[in-house]
């Protein structure tokens, strides 16, 4: 953290400032939902998914489901990885 940060008061942005905010690249890669992390059946494990590397065969095999799958795409955009 910086000085101004330190010494500005917190204080809430209105909605106006906050949606000009939004098109800004980085906003939502800083502020974005984490997704739902519940296991289904027939959809690719989170768990899983976060501690494998992105060229295994796990994320691999997945991958094409993830284009598909709204659920599973989130997960994969979440992490970082390519669909």
């Amino acid at each position: 953290m910086t000085a101004t940060t330190m010494a500005a008061p917190a204080r809430r942005w209105s909605l106006d400032r906050l949606v000009a905010q939004m098109a800004s690249p980085g906003f939502v890669t800083r502020y974005c939902r984490v997704p739902t992390w519940c296991e289904q059946e027939g959809h690719v494990s989170p768990a899983i998914l976060a501690l494998e590397s992105p060229r295994s065969k796990y994320v691999s095999r997945w991958r094409r489901h993830a284009r598909r799958c709204p659920a599973c795409a989130g997960i994969y955009r979440y992490l970082g990885l390519k669909l």
